[in-house]
Formats: structure tokens, sequence, C-alpha cells
């Protein structure tokens, strides 16, 4: 995939609160997730924590897994946990004829994330080269 970052009019793109998913792997799939905690004031790049996951289905050499991050209790309310941001350049690319934007993570090499659809995600099983 061709990546360029562009200047254009911010009208799409990752909100606060947006959870996205970075999918990577040679010989097994490794799954990351991330939410984007603010963006920054040009709206180039955003603010980004690493998300854990949980696993939601098992089955031989394979799992699916969706978000998870740790909660705390902060004046009565469950909040999510801090956690070390990084900031991450949007990056827009063309797909099929759509102008579609990603997030570039801090893992594997030229990973980027997008946004998370809500549907649990393939990733390989540990033990099975994890």
């Amino acid at each position: 995939m061709d990546t360029e970052t562009v200047e254009q009019t911010r009208t799409t793109g990752p909100e606060v609160g947006d959870v996205l998913v970075s999918s990577w792997g040679y010989d097994q799939t490794n799954v990351d997730f991330w939410r984007v905690v603010s963006l920054t004031a040009s709206g180039k790049s955003v603010r980004i924590v690493p998300a854990g996951s949980r696993v939601v289905e098992q089955f031989t050499g394979g799992e699916r897994v969706v978000p998870w991050m740790e909660t705390v209790r902060r004046n009565g309310a469950l909040v999510w946990a801090p956690a070390e941001a990084t900031t991450s350049l949007i990056r827009w690319y063309d797909f099929r004829g759509e102008r579609r934007w990603c997030v570039g993570v801090p893992v594997g090499y030229k990973v980027t994330a997008d946004p998370w659809d809500g549907r649990s995600v393939f990733q390989t099983a540990f033990g099975w080269g994890h």
C-alpha cells in the first residue's frame, strides 16, 4: 500500500475515543489495538495509546480478539487507565478509488492502524507462532 502525508481539509479521519487496529506479521498474524486520546492542533497527527486485547473465541491455531483496556475508578466513574501516548501521523491513501486514512503505529515495520469495525479480529493463537 502506498501512503502519503497530504495537506488537505480535514473532513474525515480519527476522532478522540476511536479504537484503531493493526494486523501484522510474516508467518503469523499479530493484532494490536490502539485508542485515540487526542489530535494535534494541526489535525495532521493523533496521540494514541496501546490497548490490550481479549480473546473471545479460540480454535486450533487461531483465535479472535477484541480490544480491552484496563479501567480505573476516578471520582466514582470508571475511566480508561492512563497509558503512555505516542504521536502518530495520519496517512491518506487511495483504495479502490476511495480516499481513506490510517495511522502509523510504533510496532513492526511500516505498520499502520485502521479504524476498528467493532468485530472480532483473527490472530495466530498462542503457541502457534506467538
